[in-house]
């Protein structure tokens, strides 16, 4: 009985590592004034941000479906393997939630993780599942330490422009105008699986210092 390795992609898993690895990503789907594309399939990284400068709104994403998760699921049934699924957090889109509709009835076969994280903390959780794989862990072996695991993770990112805040009503035109003029960086963090404004600082240079500060508290 084979382990495989299926999440989404907000991971950020590359073609490359996907196909050297055995990984199958479920695309979520990014909405545009313009239509909807799936990420990977016609929308590349690229593309995304090709069309996030050209936008006037910014773009709404949708989650992946159970049907869609459903269906990969039975591809592993029917092959007599198993698998572990690492999901971004459960605080930012019902992937998660799908992917435990989606396995019910196959407890034991399917284990789904909630990586509480997202982009390269869920890509480190899958890198992690991929060595215990190789080592000879089953999936629920797998899961169970993934769940330890991603308490450890943290997630610390500077933002060079307010403008997406402001577009996603995080913020309004005055703040953001106002920053711009300070030329304020915010700094985010995902805390229990929700993003959090943990720092402000004035210029890219104090960005990255608080940057610096905040990643060697933990």
């Amino acid at each position: 009985m084979a382990v495989r390795i299926i999440t989404d992609s907000a991971a950020d898993v590359s073609e490359e590592f996907a196909r050297e690895h055995g990984i199958a990503v479920a695309p979520l789907k990014t909405i545009f004034p313009d239509g909807e594309y799936v990420q990977g399939v016609n929308l590349s990284a690229q593309e995304f941000y090709e069309k996030l400068v050209e936008s006037t709104e910014i773009p709404r994403t949708s989650q992946v479906t159970p049907f869609e998760f459903k269906e990969l699921f039975d591809e592993v049934v029917a092959a007599g393997d198993e698998a572990v699924v690492v999901t971004l957090s459960s605080k930012l889109s019902g992937t998660y939630e799908s992917a435990c509709i989606a396995s019910e009835g196959l407890e034991g076969r399917i284990c789904v993780v909630d990586s509480l994280s997202v982009t390269i903390g869920e890509h480190l959780l899958i890198e992690r599942a991929v060595e215990m794989r190789g080592a000879g862990l089953t999936a629920a072996e797998i899961a169970a330490e993934l769940e330890k695991e991603r308490e450890r993770l943290t997630i610390i990112a500077a933002l060079d422009t307010l403008e997406y805040l402001k577009k996603g009503g995080r913020i309004s035109s005055a703040v953001a105008f106002a920053g711009g003029i300070l030329n304020i960086k915010p700094v985010i963090s995902v805390v229990d699986g929700a993003v959090e404004l943990v720092g402000k600082a004035r210029g890219s240079k104090q960005g990255n210092n608080l940057l610096r500060v905040r990643s060697g508290r933990h």
